[in-house]
């Protein structure tokens, strides 16, 4: 047997697949290990910092490809235009009831 400790090991894996639009799909996949220290302290901030880049790194490749199709799939929602929603009078006999 071995004197040293048995080494616990923590992987995170982000992957992202987007549809290209034409019957087509792009993915990109990261897998990072977790930092563990020395008393295998697996913490939820390390989890979440080493998720957060994952995330980032498969969104850099993504944002990379030639589909345009693809990159706008990344861009975060936009918000609603302020002519999309109906405009209430300022004066309440205005009111259609």
């Amino acid at each position: 047997m071995s004197d040293q400790p048995e080494q616990i090991r923590a992987r995170v894996v982000f992957r992202k697949q987007v549809s290209d639009g034409n019957y087509g799909t792009e993915a990109a996949e990261v897998a990072l290990d977790v930092p563990l220290g020395e008393v295998y302290d697996l913490s939820e901030e390390s989890v979440a910092v080493t998720l957060a880049t994952a995330r980032r790194l498969v969104h850099e490749e993504l944002a990379k490809s030639p589909s345009g199709n693809v990159r706008r799939a990344l861009e975060p929602p936009r918000p609603p235009r302020l002519k999309d929603y109906a405009t209430v009078p300022d004066d309440p006999e205005d009111l259609p009831y």
